[in-house]
């Protein structure tokens, strides 16, 4: 997705997760280019979901103890794929006859997690952006600080859709 929408045009300058979708590879893949980029004046930007953070989030603490130039977007739409409102949420939990875990859907994960805070928990900056201005000032403070990584929780709709991508190579046989 994001090759989608934050093109680079530089050799050299990307590390992805490639076309098969891995999830949870972005701070790892930070935390190496951070290393590298330390002292350099420039900064890292790893941008990747609620859900993919889920898979290594916790490591936001090797860039804090290292002092890491890195600045961590998760954009949060409550879930993989899609998630669930926090009235969705509280209308399930609460009128369901079932426990909640047999009763929300295994795609949607906890619309109040503040991501921003376990960044903020190891000493980094952590942002809440819930609108564009949000977003964009969190940015700016961000590439600001050269001390420590941040993080901007970037809360988008839930039910927002991804741009329709294809991928000839993968999904065409040449044969």
């Amino acid at each position: 997705v994001s090759r989608a929408t934050l093109p680079c045009r530089r050799a050299r300058q990307r590390l992805d997760a490639g076309t098969f979708g891995t999830m949870g590879v972005g701070v790892g893949f930070a935390i190496a280019a951070g290393l590298l980029e330390e002292g350099s004046g420039r900064r890292v930007l790893c941008v990747q979901g609620d859900s993919a953070f889920g898979f290594s989030g916790m490591e936001v603490e090797t860039a804090c103890r290292f002092s890491l130039p890195i600045i961590f977007v998760v954009v949060n739409n409550n879930g993989i794929y899609s998630g669930l409102s926090a009235d969705d949420w509280d209308s399930i939990v609460t009128q369901s006859s079932e426990h909640a875990a047999l009763s929300i859907p295994p795609t949607a994960l906890l619309p109040s997690a503040r991501y921003e805070k376990v960044m903020q928990a190891y000493g980094g900056l952590g942002f809440l952006a819930k609108t564009p201005a949000e977003m964009s000032a969190a940015l700016q403070r961000a590439m600001l600080e050269t001390k420590r990584p941040s993080l901007i929780h970037a809360l988008i709709d839930p039910m927002a859709q991804r741009r329709p991508q294809e991928h000839f190579w993968l999904t065409r046989s040449q044969l």
